[in-house]
C-alpha cells in the first residue's frame, strides 16, 4: 500500500484520475472498528450503500469495501465500481474486514485483519 491509510483512518475527500470521491454519514460498525459511509462521486451518491476504506483504482475501475450488515450476517465483500458508468459489482464472498493492500497482475491483494497478518487476494476476472 502506497499511504497509510487503515479502515479506521482513511481521506473522505479523494481524487481520482477525473473523478471526485466523497464520504459522508461515517459510522464505526463496532467500537474502535472500521468506519463504514455512502459515497458520492462526483456529486452523485451510490445510493443508500455502505463502504468503507481504503480504496483502490485502476483506469476507471474502483476497488471498495462494501458494508454489508443482514440479519445474522455483517462483514464486507470487495466491490468493484465503473467510474464512468457508476455500474457496481460485487467480488468474492463476505469477510470480516477487507482491507486492501494493492493490485498485482490480475490480483487484488487485501488484508483480513487489522494487524495486516492474513492476506489473501482475489482473481479480478473472478465473478463469485
Amino acid at each position: 500500500m502506497i499511504n497509510s491509510e487503515t479502515p479506521i483512518d482513511f481521506s473522505i475527500n479523494k481524487i481520482i484520475g477525473n473523478y471526485r470521491l466523497v464520504y459522508s454519514n461515517l459510522i464505526e460498525i463496532s467500537q474502535g472498528g472500521p468506519e463504514v459511509g455512502t459515497i458520492s462521486i462526483d456529486g452523485k451518491e451510490i445510493s443508500s450503500y455502505k463502504f468503507g476504506g481504503p480504496i483502490l483504482h485502476d483506469n476507471k475501475k474502483l476497488y471498495i469495501p462494501f458494508f454489508i450488515r443482514k440479519f445474522c450476517i455483517s462483514g464486507f465483500r470487495l466491490c468493484k465500481i465503473n467510474l464512468e458508468t457508476l455500474n457496481i459489482e460485487m467480488i468474492g464472498d463476505i469477510k470480516n474486514l477487507i482491507y486492501l493492500d494493492k493490485i498485482e497482475g490480475d490480483k487484488i491483494l487485501f488484508f483480513e485483519d487489522m494487524k495486516r497478518s492474513k492476506m489473501s487476494f482475489y482473481h479480478l476476472n473472478d465473478k463469485k
